[in-house]
């Protein structure tokens, strides 16, 4: 298979990481959607990324329903509980999760605008305050031992929360100081720690690709 992807991309990233845990071999393309040579258009009608290119040639598209997929197509080892109330609290924090990588997503792209909305910013900093704590009280003590089998929850949690500092060190969000959450929630510093330390999430981590964000904005 192949995965077309973007070296800064959080939901990218999720993906990767379920393939490398389900010990899926797979082909990284990497691609900038903005670019005029960019192949996206032609994999997926969303002209997102990630995308899921199959081994008969289907195009898998959205992160969320790529790993919905996978773990169909592919259900051993498991990223899901088979148990419901174990599945639905995956589901749970997963989706919150993936929730916060898309409000940053917004903010980077209004911080770039040459009005940016005050009033408009202050709620989607609202929301990722909310949320990331919401994420600190669900993860609770949890510290996953090394080889330990992981969730989808897991994999988007830590997806999302490395996302912010990786932003953060490259000067995005600056005014955002509710993204700063390794200041304030020392339960998921451990946690995502942990995770960062797997194989399959140190090979995945984000890389920078020089784009102008104002231009693309405008």
């Amino acid at each position: 298979m192949k995965l077309v992807n973007s070296t800064p991309s959080a939901f990218g990233r999720k993906v990767a990481i379920a393939l490398k845990e389900k010990n899926i071999a797979f082909e990284m393309i990497m691609d900038v959607p903005w670019n005029d040579r960019t192949i996206v258009p032609q994999h997926s009608p969303l002209q997102q990324l990630p995308i899921l290119v199959t081994d008969e040639g289907e195009n898998i598209y959205d992160s969320m329903y790529i790993l919905e997929w996978l773990e169909r197509r592919h259900p051993e080892p498991a990223l899901l509980p088979k148990d419901v109330d174990g599945a639905l609290a995956v589901k749970r924090l997963q989706l919150l999760s993936e929730r916060l990588m898309e409000v940053i997503v917004l903010v980077v792209f209004e911080e770039q605008r040459e009005h940016p909305s005050a009033a408009w910013t202050e709620r989607q900093r609202r929301k990722l305050g909310g949320g990331i704590a919401e994420v600190a009280r669900l993860v609770g003590t949890r510290v996953p031992a090394a080889g330990e089998p992981i969730t989808y929850a897991d994999i988007a949690t830590a997806s999302a929360l490395t996302w912010f500092d990786f932003m953060l060190s490259n000067g995005l969000f600056a005014q955002v100081p509710e993204a700063r959450w390794r200041q304030q929630y020392p339960n998921l510093v451990a946690y995502v720690d942990a995770l960062e330390a797997r194989p399959s999430f140190a090979g995945t981590r984000p890389v920078m690709f020089q784009v102008d964000l104002p231009a693309v904005v405008h």
